[in-house]
């Protein structure tokens, strides 16, 4: 297990630049690690990640588990709104609502999970993401909003 991240010694960074420092780490440590996902994309109010299934991942009845695809869309849709946030802003997601629309069954698929913010005021954000397998079927979407804290 690796020693836990002080994310206090990167409250002199934006919010896009925590996700560079924190993406740039070989051990990154909690969810990120459990989950296993590559951000292979990422700007001003979006991200994306690639993920592979995980034997770990898989339920009683050999698909992934909802929990999972619950999870990915929850960090992602959170790392959409970290690239909005100012040196000394932070956030949380207050409410995440998933909808599942297909199993996820084979090791073999690769998922993308993308998520944006589709609105940002002043404390609220709004956002939403989705979860397509390899042949761009969709597999799961969310919304959630967050609040700077």
């Amino acid at each position: 297990m690796s020693d836990p991240i002080n994310f206090n010694q990167l409250s002199h960074l934006s919010g896009k630049e925590r996700i560079e420092q924190f993406e740039a780490m070989e051990h990154r440590g909690g969810m990120a690690e459990n989950l296993g996902y590559t951000v292979t994309e990422y700007g001003e109010g979006y991200v994306v990640y690639e993920y592979r299934l995980k034997d770990r991942h898989v339920n009683l009845i050999g698909t992934l588990h909802g929990g999972i695809m619950a999870t990915l869309l929850d960090t992602a849709m959170g790392a959409a709104v970290m690239t909005l946030l100012d040196v000394g802003e932070r956030h949380i997601m207050t409410d995440i609502t998933s909808k599942f629309i297909r199993p996820v069954t084979s090791a073999e698929d690769v998922l993308t999970v993308r998520a944006e913010v589709e609105h940002a005021g002043r404390r609220t954000l709004a956002t939403a993401g989705t979860i397509h397998n390899k042949a761009g079927k969709l597999v799961a979407r969310a919304i959630g909003s967050a609040m700077k804290i």
